[in-house]
């Protein structure tokens, strides 16, 4: 087949071809997807990271279709967290041996920028160590809006208060998806500025994609496309996380939900899609350990957080969880060597 031979001698994949990847069958994918992985990561280590997603207010208004975690949604009673209970969160997360931490809360319609950055201050003041992995990109476009300020001021502050870097969470970036199901949120170019204004903060970022909300397999490619254009751009995408919508519990329950050889295809497309972006990580959190660990064989190389927290997923139904012995055991399993890691995806001393 030309566009396997095309790959095989690592050519870049137009976006027709990387549509015509989900026509394959698993293995014959799966083998030119670990093929594009071997490129990109030579060894067989598998990363994963001790940290803590900390959710400290689910107040946001952009009351996205998809979400069961907001307020709106009528799952889980308004609530913000105080400084002091977000510290006793981080702090057991240090006791634990972890070493980041992911603050998120959505656009929140009644804190300035000056809040997060006392957040900041207070975390960075009581743990030095710790790696703020915080906010999204829909935050800083929300923030920067409130304030009349340029998504780069927004982020310099930020980083001058203790800001280590920001997830790229992308839900899916294209406008006429997000129109749909999250109009309120920040648009695919708005999107893309975030990622310009970190890359000149010298800050580093990720990118996900949630597929499965009822767009076509060529939206789900212009997608990756246009992570890969973006990091053409950047180079500041350490990683790429996709997972599957799951419809329980929110406005789009009608949706059938994704299945796992979609899950395992989507993963191999993003693997040989994406030749610029070195880690494509396997979303155990949302598919689920066994699914997982067969991504492993798809092209993806790292697991991730444990996380010790995490509401967002867990108000949707799924109720995942992993320690790090668990998440050592799954990589072995695989056939992989466990790699404990930090947030710049280096090796760490094992512990334990």
């Amino acid at each position: 087949m030309r566009l396997l031979d095309n790959i095989y001698a690592g050519e870049r994949v137009s976006a027709a071809d990387a549509v015509r990847l989900f026509e394959l069958n698993l293995t014959e994918l799966g083998a030119v997807a670990d093929f594009r992985r071997r490129q990109a990561v030579p060894d067989e280590r598998v990363g994963y990271i001790v940290d803590r997603i900390v959710n400290y207010s689910n107040r946001c208004v952009a009351c996205c279709e998809f979400c069961a975690f907001h307020a709106d949604a009528g799952m889980i009673a308004p609530y913000d967290l105080s400084f002091e209970e977000i510290i006793e969160k981080i702090g057991e997360l240090v006791v634990g041996g972890g070493t980041q931490v992911m603050l998120q809360g959505g656009l929140h319609p009644d804190h300035p920028l000056d809040w997060y950055l006392d957040l900041l201050r207070c975390v960075k003041t009581s743990f030095p160590h710790i790696w703020l992995h915080s906010f999204s990109p829909a935050e800083i476009v929300h923030i920067a809006i409130l304030e009349g300020m340029s998504h780069g001021e927004v982020i310099g502050r930020m980083k001058t208060a203790g800001l280590d870097s920001v997830p790229g969470a992308s839900d899916l970036l294209v406008d006429s998806v997000r129109r749909r199901v999250s109009p309120r949120k920040c648009t695919r170019g708005q999107w893309r500025e975030v990622m310009l204004a970190l890359r000149d903060a010298d800050m580093v970022s990720s990118a996900t994609m949630t597929y499965g909300l009822d767009e076509t397999l060529e939206e789900r490619v212009e997608h990756l496309c246009f992570v890969r254009t973006v990091q053409d751009e950047t180079g500041i995408l350490q990683a790429f996380i996709p997972w599957s919508f799951s419809p329980a519990n929110t406005r789009m329950c009608e949706v059938a939900p994704a299945g796992g050889v979609d899950y395992l295809k989507t993963v191999a497309v993003a693997r040989i899609v994406l030749d610029n972006v070195d880690h494509i990580q396997a979303g155990w959190l949302t598919e689920g350990p066994e699914l997982a660990q067969l991504a492993l064989c798809m092209g993806a190389n790292d697991m991730g957080g444990v996380l010790t927290e995490e509401l967002v997923v867990q108000a949707a139904g799924i109720h995942t969880r992993l320690t790090a012995a668990d998440m050592e055991d799954l990589i072995q399993n695989a056939g992989k060597i466990p790699m404990r890691r930090d947030s710049r995806y280096q090796e760490l001393g094992h512990e334990g």
